[in-house]
Order: structure tokens, then C-alpha cells, then sequence
């Protein structure tokens, strides 16, 4: 039976891709995880009686709390935010270029072509390494 390169074979596994909505709404996730973040350190500025600090902080979270709403929208094709747009578009360009991963396997059943047998022996030892292993198991046995 003629073998082929098995990296010009049909992939024999698929992979579930996330759907762009799942996408979406994992960045929305993101971001508003790290408006929760600042919203806390926020709180914590104002304990100490940092109030510069307090308020800037309050407007990050505030501001990543609103871009995660686009995502929001975005997922549900409601956005209008030309950032979450240019991020889908680039999303969509990675896509169509997209080639997913297939891993080569041949099976341990079926005997390998001549030349990949070849190519998988090891190499001879020199002349040096066939008397460092004879001085070796002189000395060990």
C-alpha cells in the first residue's frame, strides 16, 4: 500500500471554533472583570483619602464598564462603537486566513514506507564514540 505524507492528508480531527458572539462576550467579560478591579481600587483611595487617585480610577472603570457594554451590543449585533468594529473586522480578516491545526500521526499498525524507515534510524557511531562506549562498559562491567 503506497503511503503518502500524512501532512498532505484530509485532517482527521476537527476543532470546535468559538462563535464571534462567544468572542464578544469573553471580552466583555474581560473588560468589565478589570472595571471591577478598579472600581475596588477606587474604594480602597478613598479609604485612604486619595481622592485624585480615587476619581481617576473611577473613570477607567467607568469608561472599560461602557466599552464592555459595546461588546455586549456588538455580540448581539446592536453596537455602534467604531473601535469594537475595527475589532471585529480585524477578527473576521484573521478568520479568512485561518488554517487550523492537524496533527500528523501515522498508525502504529500499518508498516512505514521504506524511506521514512530510513530516515528514522539512528545514526552509526564514529570511531570515537564506539571506543568512548567500549572504555565505558570495560570500566562498568
Amino acid at each position: 500500500m503506497p503511503h503518502s505524507n500524512p501532512q498532505d492528508q484530509t485532517p482527521v480531527y476537527t476543532f470546535q471554533v468559538r462563535s464571534p458572539a462567544e468572542e464578544l462576550q469573553e471580552i466583555a467579560r474581560m473588560y468589565n472583570k478589570e472595571a471591577k478591579l478598579l472600581f475596588t481600587r477606587a474604594e480602597e483611595a478613598l479609604a485612604e483619602d486619595r481622592q485624585e487617585e480615587a476619581r481617576l480610577l473611577m473613570d477607567q472603570a467607568i469608561a472599560l464598564r461602557a466599552r464592555a457594554d459595546e461588546f455586549v451590543k456588538a455580540a448581539r449585533e446592536e453596537g455602534s462603537d467604531p473601535i469594537v468594529a475595527e475589532i471585529l473586522e480585524h477578527q473576521q480578516s484573521q478568520r479568512k486566513n485561518y488554517t487550523s491545526y492537524t496533527p500528523t500521526y501515522a498508525a502504529p499498525d500499518e508498516e512505514l514506507p521504506e524511506s521514512w524507515l530510513e530516515e528514522e534510524k539512528p545514526r552509526p557511531l564514529g570511531r570515537i564514540a564506539r571506543a568512548v562506549a567500549w572504555v565505558g562498559s570495560w570500566i562498568t562491567g
